[in-house]
């Protein structure tokens, strides 16, 4: 049974039959595609990385910040969206 967009009708009584039906045909149509053995690889890609790992930054501002205060920020930015891409 191919995928019908028109079911289940709106304000119908649900059935768990038809709705299998659907996701079933749902699911042929995805591994009937030919790029379906990349979907793993596109989903990973558009996903961030883990940052779990970073450290936070132990650092103390002052008024107004030094240079070395500016600098160290930016690093610890540059290290979260590095972390944050999929290399």
């Amino acid at each position: 049974m191919p995928f019908d967009p028109t079911l289940p009708a709106a304000n119908s009584p649900i059935s768990s039959e038809e709705l299998r039906n659907q996701f079933t045909a749902l699911q042929a149509e995805i591994e009937d595609r030919p790029d379906f053995g990349n979907l793993s690889q596109a989903i990973q890609e558009q996903t961030a990385g883990n940052v779990s790992e970073l450290d936070n930054l132990p650092l103390i501002v002052s008024d107004p910040p030094t240079r070395a205060q500016v600098q160290e920020m930016v690093d610890k930015l540059n290290d979260l969206m590095t972390a944050l891409k999929r290399q």
